[in-house]
């Protein structure tokens, strides 16, 4: 990064392999992230959410039911918009799950995916660092059959290990 004056910043443009082109791609390394580690990372994404007018929420009634016109939509759209929806009706069911940890392993699912989203070990536990990684498996075990229950991972998940 290079600085042109006193107030304006001018980036050098990222190397072609740091390009983002989907959440997918996000991950750090494919071999450290199981199917665990990628809902809750969708689930992150989708709580940061996006404010459609300031000030108001995401849930206000005169929003709710609002849709654009899908006419016309070219086939990457469509999908794209499918992929969105598929993303946040898991979400939806994950938030209360994560909600229901207690306080340790709810932070430290925020910190880890918080980290997998910036792709590095960037954030780091505020009350509980030297535990971070043991209480993020114990929540990740902790999820693991709620998420089977409710279709999110394959019943399989876990037993081959």
């Amino acid at each position: 990064m290079r600085i042109a004056t006193a107030w304006t910043v001018i980036a050098t443009p990222p190397p072609a392999t740091a390009a983002r082109t989907a959440p997918q791609s996000l991950l750090p390394e494919e071999s450290n992230v199981d199917a665990i580690d990628r809902l809750l990372l969708d689930w992150y994404e989708w709580d940061l959410g996006w404010d459609p007018v300031p000030g108001y929420p995401r849930g206000a009634g005169f929003v709710k039911g609002f849709q654009s016109s899908r006419q016309w939509m070219d086939l990457d759209e469509i999908n794209d918009e499918v992929d969105r929806r598929i993303i946040e009706a898991h979400a939806r069911v994950i938030d209360p799950l994560v909600l229901s940890l207690n306080v340790r392993l709810r932070l430290a699912v925020n910190t880890a995916v918080r980290n997998l989203a910036a792709g590095a070990e960037v954030w780091l536990n505020p009350r509980w660092p030297a535990t971070q990684d043991a209480d993020y498996r114990c929540a990740k075990d902790a999820l693991a059959p709620k998420l089977v229950m409710r279709g999110l991972l394959p019943r399989s998940y876990g037993r081959a290990e």
